[in-house]
């Protein structure tokens, strides 16, 4: 419990906000509500292929440390994952119950908006820490 809320203080220091969640390329004045659905969906179904890749990225370069011990590298990973589980728990509980209360537009499903704008950030970070 200590750690979702130094999570969230992270999130919420890193300056985590919903005021438009609709990303740029599922743009509303743009395009129906049907469209915006389905690139919302689309969008969302990209993040989590694309975070899941950046995860796995991070794994094999974790594995790739030639001068680590591989007791060490197996904790590392598994502490990867950990952490990466809890982050996980989170997204969801704040995509699925705070993003619909903060957001004020009227701009799609906030939902997947934020669980998009999560997955692009932690995907940016994962890439950043284990390039």
């Amino acid at each position: 419990m200590i750690r979702f809320f130094f999570l969230f203080t992270w999130l919420a220091a890193a300056g985590v906000a919903y005021a438009d969640p609709a990303p740029s390329a599922c743009d509303p004045q743009r395009i129906g509500a049907r469209d915006l659905a389905d690139c919302l969906r689309n969008a969302s179904d990209k993040s989590e292929k694309e975070l899941a890749a950046a995860l796995d990225a991070a794994l094999k370069s974790i594995d790739s440390k030639p001068k680590i011990l591989a007791t060490r590298r197996a904790r590392w990973k598994r502490f990867l994952n950990d952490s990466q589980a809890q982050w996980a728990s989170l997204r969801d509980q704040e995509c699925q119950d705070l993003a619909p209360l903060e957001t004020q537009s009227a701009s799609g499903d906030p939902r997947l908006a934020c669980l998009i704008e999560h997955n692009n950030k932690r995907t940016a970070e994962l890439k950043a820490r284990y390039p």
